[in-house]
């Protein structure tokens, strides 16, 4: 049995073993060929004579840490074989994986799971965060006038980086993104499709308040619901991101829409639940954002939270962590893990690998 880095002939193999989960190669493929953070030596296999049988992949981000540009490796992309589970297999490549971080230079690393025993025995820890359920989005109230239009590439993804920046890069462990990394976040959406074919489209719209763009959203089908994946507004426009809740919300309730409306909306099909229950609920993330919660619920949406656990990170390079916060190794890392499970920490879903 080989374990060790995938060699560039390899890519097809890969990508055929893990379409063996989801079947669902194209998930997988846009990873490998459009993540300009993509390389070889990152992803991980283990050959057992003349195939693949498992493989991991180490996706190479940085985040915001202490107003600092953190290194960080995303573990993602685990299958193995059936046949070859609980046979250690997995097991060695997630050593290897640790041992591949540390040389790369990774500070600190997450992962999603469920099975949170298995990724304990590497140096893992599980980090409770909250989801937002709003239930109530299409009744928000809202003051002013806005529209509600498509989000360009071309002629919108500088505006929106750049509250993205403005936004997101005030909180902990956020993803930062230049503009490949925009580009390619488009295209894989963040999302992990629970059946094949879904979740590989996100619906993206701007909220415009006299012809600026002021407030953005971006939604996926996510589990049978819909998933405020990620969003951002200006910091005088907090109005504008409760109009662009309200409109969602009544899209995936199917209620009539209160706002102008400019692009292609075609994607709001995505929106909406596959049962009654389901199919007004907005799901997302706003533990990290007091103000907006206070704002939601006094605009007649009560934000319900859901705890989750299956976010897990680990240290990778304590020595560094240290010169970074300028303390000590331990009380570095203990201040990185803070930060991890700090309420006001985020980490959008649209970054999920």
């Amino acid at each position: 049995m080989e374990v060790r880095a995938a060699y560039r002939s390899e890519r097809d193999e890969v990508l055929d073993l893990l379409s063996l989960w989801y079947n669902d190669r194209e998930f997988f493929a846009r990873y490998n060929q459009i993540d300009p953070a993509f390389r070889d030596e990152l992803c991980l296999v283990a050959r057992d004579g003349n195939r693949l049988v498992s493989t991991v992949q180490i996706f190479d981000r940085a985040i915001n840490l202490d107003r600092q540009a953190a290194p960080m490796g995303g573990i993602g992309s685990v299958f193995t074989l059936e046949e070859y589970r609980h046979k250690g297999v997995a097991s060695a490549l997630m050593r290897l994986a640790v041992d591949t971080m540390t040389r790369e230079g990774f500070e600190v690393s997450l992962l999603f799971a469920e099975r949170l025993t298995f990724y304990n025995q590497f140096g893992w820890r599980e980090v409770e965060r909250k989801f937002s359920i709003l239930s109530a989005a299409a009744a928000i109230k809202v003051r002013g006038k806005f529209t509600i239009d498509a989000f360009e590439p071309s002629r919108d993804l500088g505006a929106v980086a750049e509250i993205h920046r403005a936004y997101s890069g005030r909180f902990n462990v956020t993803a930062i993104r230049d503009e490949a990394a925009w580009r390619a976040n488009l295209e894989f959406a963040g999302n992990q499709p629970m059946h094949p074919g879904e979740g590989s489209k996100e619906y993206f719209i701007l909220c415009r308040e006299a012809g600026r763009i002021a407030a953005y959203a971006r939604v996926a089908r996510f589990h049978g619901v819909s998933m405020v994946m990620e969003f951002g507004y200006l910091p005088d426009a907090p109005d504008a991101m409760l109009a662009s809740f309200k409109y969602l919300g009544e899209v995936a309730s199917r209620a009539p829409i209160s706002f102008q409306r400019e692009g292609d909306h075609r994607r709001a099909a995505l929106l909406g639940g596959e049962d009654a229950q389901a199919a007004g609920l907005l799901i997302t993330h706003t533990a990290h954002d007091a103000e907006l919660e206070r704002r939601l619920s006094d605009a007649g949406c009560p934000v319900a939270h859901h705890i989750d656990n299956n976010y897990m990170w680990r240290i990778l390079a304590p020595g560094k962590l240290a010169r970074r916060f300028e303390t000590t190794a331990d009380a570095a890392s203990a201040c990185a893990f803070e930060a991890f499970q700090d309420s006001r920490s985020l980490f959008w879903t649209a970054d999920r690998f």
